[in-house]
């Protein structure tokens, strides 16, 4: 996701997140999004989506774990094909997460975003979670997500790649009661927001718990 202003805050985060990707851990989790996965408003790492999914891993695989996010504010579809994949192809992580195309919403090309996405999932490993688009409300943007993210589920299903429903669990969410789960700029979600987030991930992220377990 992104706004029309970098600010401060968004190098910061950067920085920050490139430090804590210099953590040693026992587990490697690396997660491929765009400005949510950077966890823009919320005020700690720990608070956004992948902060949260990390210690969710850590609790449920009682290792530690080192987060090497190479997300990027206000990146598209081509930016997770251009620069994070081949990050990714680097290193042996033992968990993914991918939730990116929000920002593919302000131009949406459904073959472009099609053949795109079919390029993301395609060289993802298979254990690597992700999630459609979370839910607009209402408006143009949030039909068009909603046909993207059948899209997305499509692709990830047809290869057999765990799935992380956010468009549903957003969605429910919808009406005057969602206001505190956004941040100021009522685009990014809030620390709130983010537990959301979160839930859509859990499912499959415990499943690839139980494999770790298992192949240990």
């Amino acid at each position: 996701m992104a706004w029309s202003l970098r600010t401060p805050f968004t190098n910061a985060r950067r920085r920050a997140w490139a430090r804590r990707g210099r953590q040693p851990g026992e587990l490697l989790y690396v997660a491929i999004g765009d400005s949510a996965a950077q966890g823009v408003g919320a005020r700690r790492l720990d608070a956004s989506y992948v902060g949260r999914l990390a210690s969710r891993l850590e609790r449920l695989s009682g290792r530690t774990v080192r987060v090497v996010n190479l997300s990027r504010y206000g990146a598209r579809l081509d930016d997770a094909i251009e620069r994070q994949l081949p990050a990714l192809a680097g290193l042996e992580p033992d968990v993914v997460t991918v939730a990116i195309g929000s920002n593919d919403m302000a131009h949406f090309d459904a073959a472009a975003f099609g053949a795109d996405m079919g390029r993301i999932v395609g060289a993802l490993p298979r254990h690597a979670i992700v999630a459609d688009l979370p839910c607009f409300h209402v408006g143009e943007r949030e039909r068009d997500a909603v046909i993207a993210s059948r899209m997305i589920a499509d692709v990830v299903l047809a290869r057999g790649l765990p799935f992380a429903p956010l468009h549903r669990v957003t969605e429910k969410r919808r009406g005057w009661g969602s206001f505190p789960e956004f941040s100021w700029d009522q685009f990014h979600p809030s620390a709130l927001g983010y537990r959301v987030w979160e839930s859509a991930f859990a499912g499959a992220l415990a499943k690839r718990v139980r494999a770790l377990h298992s192949a240990s």
